[in-house]
């Protein structure tokens, strides 16, 4: 990824991004602490 696009997130990398972070919190709280992410503005529109 270029300096220019780094952060910038894509609805085609969107997806990724949102599966590792899921990851990361299964890792560092375990399975059974819920969670929930809500997407606002531009994530938002991105997803639909």
């Amino acid at each position: 990824m270029s300096s220019e696009r780094a952060g910038v997130f894509t609805k085609e990398n969107l997806d990724t991004v949102l599966k590792e972070l899921a990851k990361e919190f299964k890792k560092r709280n375990g399975k059974a602490v819920p969670a929930e992410i809500i997407l606002i503005g531009g994530a938002a529109v991105l997803v639909s």
